[in-house]
């Protein structure tokens, strides 16, 4: 049988040799990857970016054909497309996975760390991950060169080495899945986690995330402006900074231009505001998700009608560098609400799609045709589903604990004593099939031992309760929690590990 060779690249540049059908779609093939890497449960976290030598890079929609005429090489690239903090991932590997991009991202300079100590910690993170515990004879300062855009730009103190090996030698010892689950869970309070740039200018050495995020930190003084604008276009390919006017003086000199982040939350436009007479850095203009209501592309018009804070209506329009990039920010939107807002994908995303010319053709004869079909969004379930569906496969896969061994047999008793034994047995028995109904519903170790109020449900352990925020038997939000004790004969089952 014939098939198609890919390569996807992991964020570490290991490349995996994939081989698919033809007639693939991509989400055959980003199933081959997470099934070599163990993280199949925990797929719909991940997507396939295509990035071309020049211009921006793009999400690949998973549902539709493999087109090697649009992917340049044959070359993919392994990425997270959803973002979520660490706790909520259930598999080990796909906690790596997100740490290797992180790095990478860290590295690169397109997360930016404003504070020195959070850099610092960050640092030692990533070289006891990388290099095991720390020597102060022969510190991995390699590690440190490579970490270096990590943190605030400009001249480091004089102590600054000295500051990270004594963070690395404070935690020596810890494992390096701990170290990575370290790192995570501190980038997961940044204000930028998970958040996608999409600049109105192609991305360029001064046009860049790294530029952008050091330019906030970089002017002090920030302009929070969630009211709706007097322009009614925002014409991001003519705003390019500080010095678009051609002015010669004044400003700090960047070359920004107006681009809209796309987060776990909501959306935040970014302009430069920069001049000589009030540098104000960047203005920031954010719009929750719960305020939208309605957004769709129109060529390289990205247009979207929210409510705002005062409760007014407006609209926001963006133009594009192209008419790809407006659809790649509509595309962004849409599925990135569907992931971390909604309880489950509507049909009106799964089914919206557009044809080519021979599917129009066809479909004029046809409605039901499937030929040209190319679906908008790939987005398959939400953060809620994938989470429950990883906790669901992790349990299946658990290691069953060995009944316990059948008692001897005892000799034969009178009449009287035969009831009362039956009837111990009985409750004996009873308590111990429900071992498993009695452990935690998250971890499946420990016996539950919490209440959650004001649901009232008994379904997690003392140390899975205070990491749920909504109860996840019901939904419902959490607002206290109860410590409980269970009777002694629950406590005693040899299928429950007491703590």
């Amino acid at each position: 049988m014939l098939t198609k060779m890919w390569l996807v690249s992991q964020p570490n540049s290991v490349i995996l040799e994939i081989k698919v059908d033809p007639n693939a779609i991509g989400q055959e093939c980003l199933e081959k990857v997470c099934e070599k890497l163990e993280i199949g449960a925990e797929a719909d976290y991940f997507g396939l970016r295509v990035c071309p030598g020049s211009g921006p890079g793009r999400w690949l929609n998973l549902r539709n054909p493999l087109d090697p005429h649009r992917i340049p090489g044959g070359r993919l690239d392994l990425r997270v497309k959803f973002w979520v903090p660490p706790h909520l991932l259930i598999n080990e590997p796909t906690r790596h996975q997100f740490y290797l991009h992180a790095k990478l991202d860290l590295t690169e300079g397109r997360l930016v760390v404003a504070d020195l100590e959070v850099a610092r910690r960050i640092v030692a993170y990533i070289a006891q991950a990388e290099t095991g515990d720390c020597t102060p004879e022969m510190p991995p300062t390699h590690i440190y060169e490579e970490c270096n855009k990590i943190g605030p730009q400009g001249e480091k103190p004089e102590d600054h080495v000295d500051k990270i090996i004594e963070y690395h030698c404070e935690i020596t010892g810890m494992r390096a899945s701990q170290a990575e689950y370290r790192l995570l869970k501190e980038i997961s309070k940044l204000e930028s986690f998970g958040e996608e740039l999409f600049f109105c200018k192609p991305v360029t050495p001064q046009n860049n995330a790294h530029n952008l995020y050091s330019h906030l930190l970089y002017h002090r003084q920030q302009a929070e402006e969630p009211r709706a604008r007097d322009e009614p276009e925002i014409d991001g390919g003519a705003t390019v900074g500080c010095l678009a006017t051609g002015q010669s003086v004044g400003g700090c000199g960047c070359r920004l231009s107006t681009c809209v982040g796309v987060g776990p939350h909501g959306i935040v436009v970014y302009r430069p505001a920069c001049n000589g007479e009030q540098d104000i850095g960047v203005e920031k203009q954010s719009i929750p998700y719960t305020a939208i209501h309605r957004a769709q592309p129109a060529r390289r018009i990205f247009q979207m009608s929210y409510v705002t804070s005062e409760g007014n209506e407006a609209t926001l329009h963006v133009k594009m560098a192209t008419s790809g990039q407006a659809a790649a920010l509509y595309r962004a939107v849409t599925e990135k609400h569907a992931f971390y807002c909604c309880e489950t994908v509507r049909t009106d995303v799964t089914e919206q799609f557009i044809r080519d010319l021979k599917g129009t053709i066809a479909s004029i004869f046809k409605d039901s045709t499937t030929l040209g079909r190319r679906y908008v969004f790939d987005i398959r379930r939400t953060c809620r589903e994938v989470h429950d569906r990883a906790r669901r496969a992790a349990h299946r896969t658990a290691p069953r604990a060995a009944p316990p061994a059948a008692p001897p047999a005892a000799p034969p008793a009178r009449v009287g004593h035969e009831k009362t034994r039956s009837r111990s047995s009985s409750s004996s028995s009873s308590s111990g099939g429900g071992g498993e109904a009695l452990a935690c519903r998250v971890c499946m170790d420990e016996p539950i031992d919490s209440l959650f109020l004001p649901c009232r449900h008994v379904v997690c352990c003392g140390q899975c309760a205070p990491r749920c925020n909504r109860c996840p038997l019901c939904r419902g939000e959490i607002e206290k929690l109860m410590h409980i004790f269970l009777p002694m004969e629950y406590q005693k089952n040899p299928g429950l590990i007491v703590k």
